[in-house]
């Protein structure tokens, strides 16, 4: 019989942990490319370059994360308080509660809600005779390369280079020296679609400019500052950027310049620059070694597109990060919506050790805080709350008036989470102290709030599950909302601890007297939605299940809740996943993980690559091939007995794509109950697999091998020192608790000659 045995390390020896270090995996693209969400992707966390084309035609998507036409919108108003919404939902007055999130009246030639704004694309074509065959994209350093074939016997002529340098945000494109490309740079307005959309609402064509070897657009804002774009050619070299500017005159010269400065450089600089960020990246990013490509795709593709939309400087990303298509204004007006998809962008940041990342959203949303609590003072009578809607721009500016949607304080509560699960990994008190602290108490007094007194026990009159609109769209006691409150109260209690100060006896109180779910029956039935409802239909949403992800509050080791996890899946799967979105599928993934489903984990993650990306890569909300879920939209749209135009209607959200990245952390890590778990969401069939520096809940550093299916030994490296708490890999449920200073490591190994290791080693 094997036991472990704890064996200090004087440093982290990789070597002996890992094979040598593998290379990040090089995605590749088959030409022609028909849209340009199929296209080789590159950003700088403000913009997003797509290139994409076939035949001669080479095609360059430009799109910011930034262009806000601010205008439209609306604020919260007094009429909307929880007191009236319950009111009307108890008494089914539906058309009370559509008045009370009434819209005002929109003025004349502005939009109905903020938007974020399309750029545009550019254009190169290739002399006759040739065309475009194939691309590859090195995520190690976020260089591409692009054939180029002649027509007449397809062999290959040369080969296209592109680089990125993220300071400045430039694209280079390196032409083979025997071939010229002319180029042309087209606005978002020539594109019919756009221009419909925004010549009502006072935009005026755009302004082109040429520039030396190459052309420029300007577009003016009717109430934001300009944005440009343009091109030029310095020998084989081609030099794309944008900028803002108060007006298109200065977004001109903006673009002018920093074009001017890249070019005088040379491409060789902007390669330098691509391979320095790369390098710097990976080298804090987890690495894993599977016999698995597509799983491994999954990661590093994913760990690259999240590199390349987030910064501790960049914008905070929204549903599309800063991948903006040309060809319309993007669905959901491009907009922040915190009932998940904005916690699924950013979830890479944590297992994936770019805490970083995670500052400008965190900035932006203690920016909203005046807004917050004008929110929390309308909608709950309180002038000590926080209430953070679901959709939301840039400025916290409420957009299209779901009503569902605007009363989720789940929205809150999550954000709180995301903040204090930061400050656990990172070990950053006074971030606590200043933001994430009194966020977490205003929330939580609006919770308390929204309860009222129900048999001895406190219950929400009044709640919803995201994005579920049947039988009526609410109920007493959502899950979701109980799971999310739970979670907060457990997060404050530990944050006062963490700050030297008492617990509000009101988060006590609310810890004691809230149920933890609503069960069918009581303890032990079936998890419902709601008070009267288990799922009754597919639902992409499983908000009903947050209790185990994300928040955590359900203990698996409680007889009662086993029970009525093994009845709520039971439903779960047999409604299946025919009304799931993208998104849903790493979520499931995540879920099947914490319950030990490692090969459904493994399944629901290679389904999503399959039905959920088109084939350039690109994250959907939308399944692409028939047959599989009438979540449809766009091409072959008719097999569903729907019409749809592939252009118009393809719908790429990056959350799908940094949800599966993150999924794929947490089947190699997890935690549940503050306790990590190795290889539990790993299928048996990856014999030989390891991992290296996924970061756990407590700023520990985890690496780990598994060799012929059993694991060899796990590296700690403690940032700045704590508790971990880990379940024996060699051992089913003995708990390792290992105390660690700061910058120590610690390396677990198993030996069949040494006996258990006693409590005191531990």
């Amino acid at each position: 019989m094997k036991y472990c045995k704890i064996m200090l390390a004087a440093a982290f020896v990789a070597a002996a942990l890992m094979a040598a270090e593998g290379d990040r995996v090089e995605m590749e693209w088959y030409f022609p490319l028909k849209s340009s969400h199929e296209g080789l992707p590159f950003g700088n966390a403000e913009s997003g370059f797509l290139v994409w084309g076939g035949g001669r035609s080479l095609k360059v998507t430009l799109g910011r994360d930034d262009t806000w036409d601010h205008r439209g919108g609306y604020d919260w108003n007094e009429d909307q308080s929880y007191a009236n919404i319950t009111a009307a939902l108890k008494s089914n007055d539906m058309d009370m509660v559509k008045n009370l999130f009434r819209r005002g009246e929109i003025k004349p030639g502005e939009p109905k809600n903020p938007q974020i704004i399309p750029v545009g694309h550019f254009e190169f074509d290739l002399p006759e005779g040739l065309h475009l065959t194939e691309g590859e994209l090195e995520t190690g350093t976020g260089l591409a390369s692009i054939c180029i074939a002649r027509d007449r016997d397809d062999k290959e002529v040369g080969t296209i280079e592109i680089a990125l340098d993220r300071k400045s945000g430039v694209l280079a494109i390196k032409w083979p020296k025997s071939i010229s490309a002319v180029g042309r740079a087209i606005p978002a307005w020539e594109h019919e679609n756009v221009r419909k959309e925004l010549e009502p609402i006072l935009f005026k064509p755009p302004v082109k400019f040429g520039l030396r070897g190459g052309a420029g657009f300007a577009q003016a804002l009717p109430a934001d500052p300009a944005l440009a774009a343009g091109f030029v050619n310095e020998g084989n070299v081609t030099f794309l950027v944008s900028s803002r500017g108060t007006d298109t005159a200065a977004a001109e010269a903006s673009v002018a310049e920093k074009l001017a400065v890249a070019a005088a450089k040379g491409y060789g600089a902007t390669r330098k620059a691509s391979e320095k960020f790369w390098a710097d990246w990976w080298r804090d990013t987890p690495e894993i070694d599977i016999p698995d490509r597509v799983i491994r795709e999954i990661h590093d593709f994913g760990m690259y597109k999240f590199g390349s939309m987030t910064g501790a400087d960049g914008v905070p990303a929204p549903l599309q990060g800063p991948w903006i298509e040309e060809y319309r204004l993007p669905p959901w007006h491009g907009d922040y919506h915190f009932n998940i998809n904005v916690q699924m962008c950013y979830w890479p940041a944590f297992r994936g050790n770019h805490l970083e990342s995670l500052k400008p959203l965190f900035r932006m949303v203690k920016s909203w805080w005046p807004i917050l609590r004008e929110n929390a003072r309308k909608f709950a009578g309180i002038k000590d709350g926080f209430m953070l809607p679901h959709s939301v721009d840039d400025r916290c500016r409420l957009i299209g008036g779901y009503w569902a949607g605007t009363m989720d304080h789940a929205c809150t509560a999550w954000t709180c989470q995301m903040m204090f699960r930061y400050v656990t990994m990172s070990g950053d008190i006074e971030f606590l102290r200043t933001d994430a602290y009194p966020l977490m108490k205003g929330a939580m007094n609006v919770y308390r709030a929204m309860m009222e007194e129900d048999k001895g026990r406190l219950s929400f009159p009044a709640s919803t599950s995201p994005e579920f609109d049947s039988r009526g769209g609410w109920g007493r006691d959502a899950s979701f909302q109980l799971a999310a409150c739970h979670r907060l109260v457990r997060d404050l209690i530990k944050a006062a601890q963490m700050l030297g100060e008492e617990p509000d006896p009101m988060w006590l109180d609310i810890k004691n007297r809230l149920p933890l779910a609503s069960f069918a029956g009581g303890p032990g039935g079936e998890i419902e939605l709601w008070r009267g409802l288990t799922l009754p239909e597919s639902h992409r949403h499983h908000s009903h299940l947050a209790g185990y992800v994300p928040f955590d509050v359900w203990d698996y080791g409680d007889e009662l809740i086993r029970r009525s996890t093994a009845k709520t899946v039971r439903t779960w799967q047999r409604e299946g996943m025919g009304l799931w979105s993208g998104w849903a599928m790493p979520w499931a993934a995540m879920l099947q993980t914490h319950w030990g489903n490692a090969d459904a984990a493994d399944m629901t993650l290679r389904i999503w690559e399959r039905m959920f990306t088109n084939p350039g890569h690109g994250s959907r909300h939308d399944v692409y091939h028939p047959g599989f879920s009438v979540m449809r939209r766009g091409a072959n749209a008719s097999a569903f007995g729907v019409s749809g135009d592939a252009e118009g209607e393809e719908i790429m959200q990056i959350d799908g794509a940094m949800a599966a990245t993150a999924a794929v952390h947490e089947m190699f890590l997890h935690e549940r109950a503050g306790i990590a778990r190795i290889f539990q969401g790993a299928p048996e069939r990856w014999r030989d697999a390891s991992f290296q520096n996924l970061l756990s809940d407590n700023g520990t550093l985890v690496s780990a091998k598994r060799r012929n299916g059993k694991v060899e030994c796990v590296e700690l490296v403690s940032k700045r020192g704590g508790l971990i708490r880990i379940e024996s890999p060699w051992k089913k449920g003995v708990i390792l608790k290992i105390q660690l200073k700061a910058g120590e490591t610690r390396r677990l190994t198993c030996d069949e000659d040494d006996p258990p290791p006693s409590r005191a080693q531990l």
